[in-house]
């Protein structure tokens, strides 16, 4: 059963429906290490994907996988939302940065993962190691296997859909710096949250971070050094993008703002911006 999804040594995807960014329905739920392993983002709210997740939790067994942990990349719902259920269910712990924990009080946390800490094992003992990689979210966490260079990469990139860095928990300059970080990996494969494993990696990093780069440049393009409303720049800044997509936008833009005033190139006045320089 387990094998329909293996993507790699130590690396199942088991695709479940949540409620999460459109275009995207799914999130992927990954089976991580052999020797140890751990259950990346328990999320999918049915009883139906409780159920499969529970046959295939019995069938690890049957394949001398030890499923340890519930292992969160980050405290979004789409991400976290069945742990409670699952803990209670299976009676295996949460692992998750400390920074998640603090975002999801209602959620015991077991363990605080901290960067470089092993959390799965494969076969051979070579070791999964958790990466902080905030930006997305403040305590976000990848999952790095050097010997197959493979990345568990979470929301810092998407095989379907988009990742919106939203102002309200996200960073874009946190965002661009860990896009950089995971890059000097040199990974081979990265395993998103949302859609189709990635490979060419290092592309789809360069990709991510150019195009990241691009818009931010747009935005400071459309910037005037009078106070301007944000929405008002999103023609400009976002022309190429569909309008039912601009409240989504709109968000990613102020995550923009935010970095360019960071960066001594924009500054805020309420709701009204204006460029520096």
């Amino acid at each position: 059963m387990l094998e329909a999804f293996c993507e790699s040594a130590g690396l199942w995807r088991v695709p479940l429906p949540t409620p999460t960014l459109p275009p995207a329905t799914m999130t992927n739920h990954y089976f991580v290490g052999e020797r140890q392993a751990v259950l990346v983002d328990p999320s999918a709210p049915a009883q139906s994907s409780h159920d499969k997740l529970a046959a295939l939790l019995a069938d690890t067994q049957n394949h001398g996988i030890a499923v340890q942990a519930l292992f969160l990349t980050h405290h979004h719902r789409d991400h976290s939302g069945a742990a409670a259920d699952l803990r209670a269910r299976f009676g295996l712990p949460v692992w998750a940065h400390a920074r998640t924990a603090e975002l999801l009080p209602d959620l015991a946390i077991d363990r605080r993962i901290e960067d470089q800490d092993i959390v799965a094992e494969n076969a051979d003992g070579s070791p999964w190691r958790a990466v902080h990689t905030p930006g997305h979210a403040p305590g976000h966490l990848v999952l790095w296997h050097a010997r197959t260079s493979v990345i568990v990469a979470g929301d810092m990139v998407a095989g379907e859909g988009t990742i919106l860095v939203d102002p309200s928990d996200g960073n874009m300059g946190d965002y661009l710096a860990s896009l950089e970080a995971m890059a000097h990996l040199q990974p081979h494969t990265l395993a998103p949250a949302h859609g189709q494993v990635l490979h060419e990696a290092l592309a789809v990093l360069t990709h991510y971070r150019l195009h990241r780069l691009a818009r931010e440049k747009k935005v400071l393009d459309a910037l005037p050094r009078t106070w301007t409303d944000a929405d008002v720049l999103l023609p400009a800044a976002y022309g190429d993008v569909s309008r039912m997509a601009w409240p989504i936008a709109l968000r990613s833009m102020q995550s923009h703002l935010m970095h360019l005033a960071e960066l001594g190139h924009a500054e805020r006045k309420g709701a009204q911006w204006r460029r520096l320089n």
